[in-house]
């Protein structure tokens, strides 16, 4: 009687990206081709100053060249009412040489466990076709919206959002910002959080142990929050920051702010609005070209287009932004099987969008 077989062993490893030598880095991203970074974007990524466990590369063990890598943009969901972790796929790219040898389906299983989230926002369409054949569900358009030249508008929205009854503290967190900047929001953050209503969408949690790990791994950006206060208790607050420039080959050199986040108590329609015009003032006041941002909250479109965004349901111009508005995804498993595409609040600050751009 013959013996069994003894398991067939990989040709390929996964080891931490930030492992990963320069030179095989460099060489990795020279063959990706036509859409995706660039070596000098690789490199400085959000995940090499995260922790290692935060991006893994695939290794081809009989040469060492990487051949595949994929970041996981760690976080925390709030799901039904029940806190639960999350991981947000990005930076997930394949050898080409290397296609067929079920790579990307191993980086995608070593962010998998049963009890967290997987999901994805911004996705490629070659990723949306092979995260289909994984059973992810999807993929749901999201809206993205633009305001142009908020410089124009700064001083007419900022008069009206001082008519709002609401007062703004403003603050600057990241890069540049003075000592102990953050410390000041930690209490506020984690009170919007925990005051967000029963029946809320499902979100990714924004309190201050998110914010503070945002903040150490955003390398050269800075923030700017404005807090909404009423009575004295914080009911909301918008994240801007300028995108770096180049990032939208359109506007060439010239910056561009991106609202990065963008929460409200109860989504109440009034002190959405006051946020949105906030938002644009302060992009005005960064001196930015254009504003942007994208969200599937119905609620977050009607108020950004008060306040003077554009969306894909504007004439003419919408069909461009709808070709361009990020999707999302997500594997169906474990607090994901919950998820409903229309009770889902994703904006840019769920993915690594919000830290490389």
């Amino acid at each position: 009687m013959n013996a069994p077989a003894p398991p067939r062993k990989s040709s390929y490893v996964l080891v931490p990206a930030a492992s990963i030598r320069d030179d095989a880095l460099r060489a990795f991203a020279a063959v990706l081709g036509p859409g995706a970074p660039s070596y000098a974007q690789i490199s400085t990524s959000w995940w090499t100053r995260a922790e290692p466990h935060c991006a893994v590369a695939a290794v081809h063990a009989e040469t060492g060249t990487m051949v595949g890598l994929c970041g996981g943009r760690p976080s925390e969901w709030s799901i039904a009412g029940q806190t639960v972790p999350a991981v947000a796929i990005c930076d997930w790219f394949v050898h080409p040489d290397h296609a067929g040898k079920l790579i990307g389906r191993r980086l995608l299983q070593h962010f998998y466990r049963a009890d967290r989230l997987l999901c994805g926002f911004s996705i490629s369409d070659m990723a949306i076709a092979y995260v289909q054949r994984l059973g992810w569900v999807g993929p749901f358009a999201s809206s993205l919206m633009v305001a142009p030249l908020p410089r124009l508008g700064r001083a007419a929205l900022s008069l009206l959002a001082s008519r709002s009854g609401l007062d703004f503290s403003d603050y600057v967190v990241g890069a540049g910002a003075p000592p102990g900047s953050l410390e000041l929001l930690v209490q506020d953050l984690d009170r919007l959080e925990a005051r967000r209503a029963p029946g809320s969408p499902d979100h990714m949690r924004r309190g201050a142990s998110e914010w503070s790990w945002r903040v150490s791994v955003c390398g050269d950006h800075s923030y700017r929050l404005s807090v909404a206060r009423k009575a004295g208790a914080p009911v909301g607050y918008v994240a801007v920051r300028l995108m770096a420039p180049g990032r939208i080959p359109q506007l060439g050199k010239r910056q561009a702010a991106m609202i990065t986040d963008f929460v409200a108590m109860n989504d109440d329609p009034t002190l959405l609005r006051a946020l949105a015009r906030r938002a644009v003032t302060m992009a005005g006041e960064l001196r930015a070209v254009a504003a942007l941002t994208a969200t599937t909250n119905a609620s977050h479109r009607s108020a950004l287009a008060a306040a003077g965004f554009l969306s894909p349901a504007f004439p003419v111009l919408g069909r461009a932004l709808a070709r361009r508005s990020p999707v999302f995804m997500w594997l169906p498993k474990g607090p994901g099987a919950a998820l409903k595409a229309d009770h889902i609040e994703f904006t840019f600050a769920d993915a690594a969008v919000d830290l490389d751009l």
